[in-house]
Parts: C-alpha cells; structure tokens; sequence
C-alpha cells in the first residue's frame, strides 16, 4: 500500500453542513479502498481563479495509504459528484512513518503532560527578619543557574 494526498475543492454555493455531507462521503469512499490517515478541513478559501464562474471554495485534505489499483476508482467517483469543482490525487511526499507516529502521539495523550507537579512556593512571613527574602533570592538565583544550563 502507497501513501497518497487528495486535496478536493467543494462549491462554495452549499451551506457548510452540506459540504461536511461530502467530506463524509468521499471519506467513505476512501475507507472502502484503504486506510484514512488524516482528514483536514481547511474551510472556505479564495480562489487563485475564477473556476466555473466561482472565486471561493471549501478545501479539504484528505491523506491515505491504498493500493494503486485503487486510485483510479477513486478517480472515477469523483469525477462523478458535480458539487467538487476539482480534486488532485498525488503521492504523499513527506515521510510517513512520521505523520502516522505524529498522528498517534495526538491520540494517546502523554502521562508527564497530565501529572506534571506544581512547585512549592515558600511564603514570607514578617516575622522572619529578613531570612525568608533571603531564601528567596537565593531561589530565584539558582532557577537562574538552572534555566542558563537547560
């Protein structure tokens, strides 16, 4: 199975329910034929063109692993469905194996996120006669000290 990118760019004449109908749709397409890794919906954009008489679009990536036999079936059914002003299906270029490990670091969220310890903070008091400022001075500088060799 090869990775490849589809970017698809939806008439804008739709309100946005609609356009996520289609998204959902060409994602089952696509779920049928191989494995969807990312959908990424970038919204409504300006055209660089006028494109069938319209200047904005709502663009959607969609990023996947299939077989090549695959591609142009999937091809044939979008060329099909009229609301798509265009699409393009490309290889994916960029690694991967990075995007799937990125994708599963998104998905399980890391323990030293979620537990990490709040600091102790001293609290001065009057009665201390100046020792607690001290102390606290003393703090700050080794944060210093520790933040310059981090």
């Amino acid at each position: 199975m090869k990775p490849y990118e589809l970017l698809l760019i939806i008439t804008p004449d739709h309100d946005e329910n609609e356009a996520e109908a289609l998204t959902d749709q060409v994602k089952g397409i696509i779920e049928n034929g191989g494995t969807l890794l990312k959908l990424d919906p970038w919204g409504k954009k300006r055209l660089a063109y006028p494109i069938r008489k319209r200047s904005e679009g709502y663009y959607v990536l969609y990023i996947f692993e299939s077989a090549p036999s695959f591609v142009a079936e999937l091809n044939q059914a979008l060329h099909v469905i009229e609301t798509i002003l265009r699409y393009m299906i490309v290889q994916y270029e960029d690694d991967i194996d990075k995007l799937k490990a990125e994708l599963a670091d998104e998905a399980e969220p890391s323990t030293s996120e979620v537990e990490q310890p709040t600091p102790e903070v001293e609290v001065s008091t009057p009665d201390d006669d100046g020792e607690a400022e001290e102390a606290t001075n003393n703090n700050d500088a080794e944060a210093e000290d520790t933040a310059e060799s981090a």
